[in-house]
């Protein structure tokens, strides 16, 4: 699904530096983080939601499947 999202200049530009760091894109980074975010204020799971860690493998595995994003110019 594609969508667009509206971030401050500050806030987009610290999550491209942090992404680049973790070696992911953007929108990996967001994925992992919307996901934390849901799963933090599940009110009721039979199962305990993905560590971290965990999460931000599934994003890597994903990214790398998915091949390399192709770049805006």
């Amino acid at each position: 699904m594609a969508m667009t999202l509206r971030l401050p200049d500050g806030l987009a530009e610290r999550g491209r530096r942090y992404a680049a760091e973790l070696g992911i894109s953007l929108n990996g980074l967001l994925a992992v983080a919307l996901r934390e975010y849901l799963d933090a204020r599940k009110r009721e799971s039979r199962t305990a939601p993905p560590s971290r860690t965990q999460a931000l493998a599934q994003a890597v595995a994903r990214q790398v499947m998915a091949g390399p994003a192709p770049r805006r110019r």
